[in-house]
């Protein structure tokens, strides 16, 4: 909170993911994680707004005025390095690699293809924004922000009943109770929103859009962009253009160039991206089905990731992850237990999942310390006797 007001805590997450910080017990999420949520608060907040904003000033120049020019492209360049960055210090995490490795590790640690990877992330994300950017402009220059904005409505009223649809509306996060709903919708806007400007590579994760629609979501707004400059020809195309440094006539050739790039990027990233892994480009797995995937992975220490998910997402097969439990909770509590099996990770699990318990005890009236020391004392209770003597 003190590095959230003395606006320090974007150094400060920066600093605890280079310092490799492992999470407390009363945190969420790792440190990238909760980088990759700050930085993107930031970009959906302020970087997006302004490139619209520059995209409109460098359409409307009267006069030549490569300030401007420079300007735009310095500023989108940043945005695209950002949202590449996070992509992948996310995908080289060494915890997500071991952990989740049905969907993390597709970037090449090392030679020419690391590098073609890294180069295409930065072009793909840099023409998705352009070329939005151009679209909103041109829209905005057609019927005004209104038009704009309903265009952009409209089309995340289509993406938030597709996930109400297929059951994945809720968040990934284990938030507590009546604040999961509400993060979830500002959570999916927030993503949608950025994957639409930036072509966000880390939306494709089933917790966020998921590979299919995030592809599509990309064509998409490559398409968008020639349909925007053709409703300019039909009812905004300006009679006198000689007013303006960049004619009407120009934003085919335009849009056409950033395309091309934006398609080439693409192919360069799925061809030198890791083979076992390019299906996550086009899956449409769920966050729910990924959750089960992880539990039908058979390694222990993947199965365990279920509980950092929201409790709905196992709610389906609780029984299974009971009996798991059942069956490993005495050996991996003796004198050797399994190196990834911390007490971080043994925080995660609900008391009514430990082997011998009842259902969860009612702690919702008590203080988070109180409550964090109950469920602390319950689970060293159900430990093997043996255990705790030793200890």
């Amino acid at each position: 909170m003190i590095g959230t007001v003395t606006l320090t805590k974007q150094g400060l997450s920066y600093w605890r993911c280079l310092t490799n910080v492992k999470m407390k017990n009363h945190e969420y999420m790792s440190p990238v994680t909760e980088m990759m949520f700050f930085q993107n608060c930031e970009v959906f907040a302020e970087c997006i707004p302004m490139a619209v904003i520059q995209m409109t000033n460098v359409l409307e120049m009267a006069v030549k005025d490569y300030v401007l020019v420079v300007a735009l492209g310095i500023s989108v360049a940043f945005v695209a390095e950002a949202v590449s960055y996070m992509t992948y210090l996310k995908d080289i995490d060494e915890g997500g690699r071991r952990t989740e490795k049905i969907f993390y590790g597709f970037i090449p640690l090392h030679g020419v293809r690391l590098v073609l990877v890294v180069v295409s992330m930065r072009l793909l994300s840099f023409c998705q924004l352009l070329g939005k950017s151009l679209e909103m402009a041109i829209l905005v220059q057609i019927g005004g922000k209104t038009l704009a904005v309903s265009v952009l409505v409209g089309d995340m009223v289509a993406y938030l009943v597709y996930k109400l649809v297929r059951g994945d509306f809720r968040y990934w996060v284990p938030l507590p109770r009546g604040t999961s709903l509400a993060t979830s919708l500002i959570e999916r806007v927030i993503v949608k929103v950025i994957c639409d400007f930036t072509g966000f590579l880390h939306a494709r994760h089933p917790y966020e859009m998921g590979g299919f629609y995030w592809l599509m979501n990309m064509v998409f707004t490559q398409v968008s962009v020639f349909g925007a400059i053709k409703l300019k020809e039909e009812y905004g195309w300006s009679e006198v253009v000689e007013g303006r440094v960049i004619p009407d006539d120009y934003y085919t050739t335009i849009a056409i160039w950033l395309f091309v790039v934006w398609l080439v990027s693409l192919l360069v990233l799925l061809l030198s991206s890791e083979r076992d892994l390019v299906f996550t480009f086009i899956s449409a797995r769920t966050g729910k089905q990924y959750n089960r995937a992880l539990f039908d992975s058979g390694e222990d220490e993947v199965m365990m990731q279920v509980f950092i998910d929201h409790p709905s997402y196992y709610s389906s097969y609780e029984d299974k992850i009971k009996e798991w439990l059942g069956e490993n909770w005495n050996a991996w509590n003796s004198a050797l237990r399994p190196v990834w099996l911390t007490e971080a990770i043994l925080e995660q699990i609900p008391l009514r999942f430990l082997p011998g318990g009842e259902d969860e005890v009612e702690l919702v009236a008590l203080d988070a310390e109180e409550r964090q020391r109950l469920e602390r004392n319950e689970r060293k209770s159900r430990r093997p006797s043996f255990v705790r003597s030793v200890r």
